[in-house]
């Protein structure tokens, strides 16, 4: 499962006396009812992007044993990506999700890449360079050349939403950079991401 947000609320609720697919049925019919759009169902499990009035909001419903189910919240619009990017000259947009190993966006990825978009239309002598990175799974060859692709799907994005293409660069960095632990599933998910990074800036605080 791709990462969505840095951060995560979890609650755990025990339902003794409701089946799973009563349960799963409960909280899509809920969450579409309050305009969130369900992006993965099945096995008990849901998964639900809310992109209206400006936010940007994941959620996941799953089992967690007999009778008890685990909701997890992960806000991805909560980090400044123009401040992070000033202060870091880099910053990572969690949320961007593509189809599995290939280049190709889904729709849900529109919430978190139109920040990136903004700040672009915020400052007009902001350039970028898109970055793609991946995980350690498979080889260089093929991890080098699906986070090039990557990057350039994100590259191409921005451009279909009003940032002048001589304004980017997209670059793959394959499995180079991780940020995370390959050897668990959570490191691995921080691992596979988009960056924005401005190549023009120097990280504040360095010497």
């Amino acid at each position: 499962m791709d990462l969505v947000a840095n951060g995560t609320l979890y609650r755990n609720y025990d339902f003794p006396e409701i089946s799973n697919v009563l349960l799963t049925t409960a909280y899509r019919d809920a969450l579409t009812k309050g305009g969130w759009v369900i992006v993965q169902e099945g096995s008990a499990v849901i998964r639900a992007h809310y992109a209206q009035r400006g936010r940007n909001i994941w959620a996941m419903v799953s089992p967690n044993g007999p009778g008890m189910y685990t909701i997890n919240v992960a806000d991805a619009g909560a980090v400044d990506l123009g401040a992070t990017l000033a202060k870091a000259c880099h910053v990572a947009i969690y949320g961007v999700l593509f189809d599995f190993n290939k280049s190709t966006l889904q729709p849900a990825s529109d919430a978190a890449l139109q920040p990136a978009a903004n700040i672009m239309a915020a400052d007009k002598t902001l350039k970028l360079e898109v970055q793609g990175h991946t995980d350690n799974v498979g080889n260089d060859a093929y991890n080098q050349t699906l986070s090039e692709a990557r990057a350039k799907a994100v590259m191409m994005w921005l451009t279909q939403h009003g940032v002048a293409a001589d304004r980017l660069t997209a670059m793959g960095y394959g499995k180079t950079k991780p940020v995370g632990d390959n050897g668990s599933d959570e490191g691995r998910a921080k691992n596979r991401r988009v960056e924005i990074a401005d190549p023009r800036c120097s990280p504040k605080g360095s010497s």
